[in-house]
């Protein structure tokens, strides 16, 4: 299913965080925001995700995404995640660019082009 940009081309990491921040501050929510708490929440939600492809083929997943009805549940599931991950990221003090540029240089090492699992 191929969609238009959207939002992404011009909206920032750091809009992002600070639309979740504000979201948990104005319901005080941080007490309930722990490492621990929000670990748990992003795990429970990518099980959600993943309940939904879960005895399908990989070809049957992937044409799963082109039904608008199973496409809508996965955006929620995603951006639940992606929520708990920007709330992680809040609270622990996490660079999330620095972590993810820093993480693929060292896949690069790991991993060089040509490299195939076996």
């Amino acid at each position: 299913m191929k969609r238009t940009p959207g939002l992404d081309p011009q909206t920032t990491l750091a809009e992002l965080r600070r639309a979740v921040q504000q979201f948990v501050e104005e319901r005080d929510w941080a007490q309930f925001h722990t490492p621990k708490n929000l670990a748990m929440s992003i795990a429970i939600e990518a099980a959600e995700m993943m309940e939904h492809f879960q005895w399908l083929t990989p070809d049957e997943s992937e044409q799963a995404l082109e039904k608008p009805s199973v496409h809508a549940e996965i955006e929620v599931e995603f951006a639940d995640i992606m929520i708990y991950m920007l709330s992680f990221a809040n609270q622990a003090n996490i660079d999330i660019s620095q972590a993810v540029i820093s993480k693929v240089d060292r896949n690069k090492g790991r991993f060089p082009v040509g490299y195939m699992p076996s």
